[in-house]
């Protein structure tokens, strides 16, 4: 008697458990995943430096000067991205 007694109450746990597990797997109550919109104040930091116009009997001086002005406005644009989204990583980092 005591030994199906033993057996009742073990089943009757197991199958108490068994469902309150089930339950908790099933649940919509999952915490979601939240969405954040990252600001494109960067990507618009990194727009592309055009080539600068040559004319035919230009001075060499001149279009090398020109160049030499387009590629630090370029790296220039470059830096500026880099360190706008490092600030980025910060402020979403801190929680802002």
């Amino acid at each position: 008697m005591k030994q199906s007694l033993r057996n009742v109450l073990r089943t009757t746990l197991v199958f108490s458990m068994a469902t309150t597990l089930l339950g908790c797997a099933t649940s919509q109550n999952r915490p979601t995943l939240a969405v954040v919109q990252i600001p494109r104040d960067c990507e618009n930091l990194a727009e592309p430096v055009g080539y600068p116009s040559v004319e035919v009997g230009a001075s060499a001086k001149v279009a090398l000067a020109r160049h030499r002005a387009s590629l630090g406005q370029a790296n220039g644009r470059l830096v500026a991205t880099r360190d706008c989204q490092r600030q980025q990583r910060e402020r979403y980092a801190n929680g802002r």
